[in-house]
């Protein structure tokens, strides 16, 4: 699994050379939905990219860690963020009809077009960065702080905390090498990213697998005191 994200964040990072000159970074919205727009992660099945194509390793990770934890720890609503084009997320959701789901994303255009193909979930318009979602049990965050400069992972964490949900999951690899920040928030750009070492250094998560995480909120309240 760690092979697979090594070579699409290699690929992700070729955005780099196209992307705009280092002081015309773009605002969070405008970067993603540029991407969005011009498919440029390059999926003939996923606006969202390879890792969003259902049967991707980490798409059938997701769907194991989500169908153990639900179980487990009696999940009953989940906030997804990025909801992204909702591609495989009806595979889970189809087993577990009694999950409550709400699907958040910064793009405009994707939420309008998952309202328009799912009609009976509800999808909203959200930057987690700057905005605090409404409560859930479990906010799902896949593929989204890896995205993130470390300015903004912190926002959007602090974010999380801040909305009441009583466990996070959110991708975490969990790789030896230290985190490097992005260079700048343009286009496809990502890296790996390790939430349990530094500069982050959440606690132990009650689970974890090698790409996802999962916190209780209440453990996380220190990162409200990070100011970024």
């Amino acid at each position: 699994m760690i092979a697979f994200l090594k070579t699409s964040y290699r690929r992700a990072r070729k955005f780099l050379r196209k992307a705009k000159p280092a002081d015309g970074a773009e605002s969070l919205r405008a970067r993603f939905t540029g991407v969005y727009r011009s498919a440029a992660w390059g999926s003939s099945e996923s606006l969202s990219g390879p890792g969003s194509e259902r049967n991707s390793g980490s798409v059938r990770q997701a769907l194991v860690a989500l169908s153990q934890i639900v179980e487990k720890y009696e999940i009953r609503s989940v906030a997804d963020i990025p909801c992204g084009d909702f591609n495989w997320m009806p595979e889970f959701l189809e087993k577990h009809p009694s999950v409550a789901y709400a699907g958040y994303d910064i793009v405009g255009g994707l939420i309008s077009q998952n309202r328009k193909s799912n009609p009976a979930f509800n999808f909203h318009v959200l930057d987690i960065t700057e905005q605090v979602p409404p409560r859930a049990d479990l906010i799902f965050s896949k593929d989204l702080v890896n995205h993130l400069m470390d300015k903004d992972v912190w926002k959007a964490l602090a974010n999380m905390v801040r909305s009441g949900a009583t466990y996070v999951m959110i991708t975490s690899n969990s790789v030896s090498t230290p985190n490097e920040d992005l260079p700048r928030n343009v286009g496809g750009m990502s890296r790996l990213l390790n939430l349990r070492t530094e500069p982050f250094s959440l606690p132990t998560p009650v689970y974890e697998d090698g790409y996802l995480a999962m916190w209780r909120t209440e453990d996380l309240v220190s990162v409200l005191d990070h100011k970024p």
